[in-house]
């Protein structure tokens, strides 16, 4: 059976490590051997099965988010902010992604929100997939594309930003001694692209005909929940423990007759006692949403993967976006009337009147359930299968030979050491 690698570099969510761990419990059900190389390693202890038999942290850059403008129009600009901006900083990070393949020998690896693990497997010849949302996958066009819209992007602005990381990946590929790309989106070629997304929520709204598999979420593994007796509206609730309305979200729902089944990682036992009631179950897992769902009111989340895969079973959302993909996915909830979002900066009151304004009006919940009808054949559990089916039609072809120079014991960490920035110290 084969080796595979899942990699996942960039992005700050549980949602990531939860979607990798239930494709590849199906893949290592078949035989095969799995390693995540990930981002975050601790989110892990928040699942009750791991399908990984090896793990890895992955490389991130230390520079991460000192390089780019402060809010993002394009994947490129994301990358000079992640590492970007300086060949041999690059460098760097493609030759620790390079010894972590070298030593672990991946026959694939399935890339979710993972450029540099992207551009690492296509110099070293591996077999490679993406898996991420529409946000992650950019189009395959040059430049890139915008995917902002709330202020006008220039091309000229696209060309130069996109010349920059493509400057940087050249450099760092001839530390290599690797012959340079003709344009960045190169770096994104895949065997398959795992588009976990729909036409109408694809954060870059029009793209090049392409391949969508539905939202990625798995709804038959977590914590067992059952929805509390009672009156009043089913409410579900996915937040990180940080967000800044976790507070005024607690005090709305607490005051409310609904009833509630919420997973708020590492939430406080003070926090915890005040949400939790006969009504209002508070998870120390993630929930196993598939018998949540057919009762389910309103989902209140960040607007991460949980988000459009319950939107396909009719739930409203209610989205508080932390960040600016985000903040897309809540916009593309709002555009086709199935929720409502709210900044950062919202008061108590808002969310209070949110909250109450989506579970008082039909609406939305209509709107849910009109798109949910679009695709009557989406199903997670079909998905998974075809994906698998696809990932070992892709392990059937041969391997592509690798453009690295034949193996010399010093190639992985000569980037390393060349690294530095000039400082000024005394003689």
């Amino acid at each position: 059976m084969a080796r595979i690698a899942f990699a996942w570099e960039m992005g700050g969510e549980l949602g990531h490590a939860m979607a990798c761990n239930a494709l590849a419990q199906l893949l290592r059900a078949r035989g095969h051997h799995i390693a995540f190389m990930f981002r975050e390693l601790h989110g892990l202890s928040h699942l009750s099965r791991i399908a990984a038999q090896d793990f890895f942290q992955a490389p991130v850059s230390v520079s991460e988010g000192q390089g780019a403008t402060s809010v993002p129009s394009s994947f490129a600009d994301i990358l000079v902010g992640c590492g970007y901006d300086r060949p041999q900083h690059l460098a760097g990070l493609l030759a620790a992604w390079f010894a972590l393949f070298e030593r672990w020998k991946p026959d694939l690896v399935v890339a979710d929100f993972s450029p540099t693990a992207l551009l690492a497997a296509r110099v070293m010849g591996l077999r490679r997939v993406s898996y991420s949302n529409g946000f992650s996958i950019p189009p395959k066009v040059s430049p890139l594309p915008a995917f902002r819209f709330d202020r006008p992007v220039t091309r000229d602005a696209l060309v130069e930003v996109d010349s920059r990381a493509l400057a940087s990946v050249n450099g760092a590929l001839a530390l290599f001694g690797v012959p340079p790309l003709a344009s960045l989106v190169q770096q994104f070629e895949t065997d398959e692209d795992f588009l976990t997304t729909f036409p109408e929520l694809d954060s870059y709204a029009r793209r090049p005909q392409s391949g969508y598999w539905g939202p990625r979420v798995s709804f038959d593994s977590g914590e067992e929940v059952k929805w509390p007796e009672g009156e009043g509206k089913c409410v579900a609730v996915y937040l990180r423990q940080d967000s800044a309305h976790v507070d005024a979200l607690i005090d709305a729902l607490a005051a409310s007759p609904h009833r509630v089944a919420a997973f708020i990682p590492d939430l406080s036992p003070e926090r915890a006692a005040k949400l939790r009631s006969p009504k209002r179950v508070v998870a120390t897992r993630p929930m196993k949403l598939g018998p949540l769902l057919a009762a389910c009111d309103l989902l209140v989340s960040h607007g991460g993967n949980i988000c459009p895969g319950t939107l396909m079973y009719g739930v409203a959302q209610l989205v508080f976006p932390t960040q600016y993909e985000q903040f897309l996915t809540a916009q593309r909830i709002g555009q086709i009337g199935a929720g409502a979002w709210l900044s950062p900066e919202s008061s108590a009151e808002a969310v209070a009147q949110a909250l109450a304004r989506l579970l008082d009006d039909p609406s939305c919940k209509r709107a849910a359930a009109a798109f949910a009808a679009r695709y009557p054949a989406y199903s997670p559990a079909e998905q998974q299968r075809r994906m698998v089916g696809r990932i070992e039609q892709i392990l059937a072809q041969p391997a592509r030979p690798s453009a690295l120079p034949p193996a010399d014991p010093a190639l992985y960490s000569r980037p390393l050491q060349q690294d530095r920035e000039p400082r000024n110290e005394p003689r």
